[in-house]
């Protein structure tokens, strides 16, 4: 019985997408997780659980990430180094 936790920053997906990143994880789990059986015997049994992190304990090189610049990496408007990362 596999458990998935994904922890994104608060208020940056909307309900639509947290469920379909939910769902589409929860096969791939399933999937690998069951083989060589259909993934369908499993994914009943496979949970994800989706948490909501604040941005303020949401931090990346010592920085908080800020729904801005997560937009920013989105849109391709923001490019972090390994370095900076």
């Amino acid at each position: 019985m596999p458990v998935i936790t994904i922890q994104v920053l608060k208020g940056s997906l909307d309900k639509e997408c947290i469920n379909e990143m939910a769902k589409r994880v929860s096969e791939v789990v399933a999937e690998i997780e069951c083989r060589p059986s259909p993934k369908e015997n499993l994914l009943p049994f496979t949970y994800c659980i989706v948490e909501e992190v604040d941005s303020e304990h949401f931090i990346a090189n010592g920085e908080p990430l800020t729904p801005e610049v997560l937009q920013a990496a989105r849109t391709g408007k923001l490019h972090l180094t390994v370095e900076q990362a």
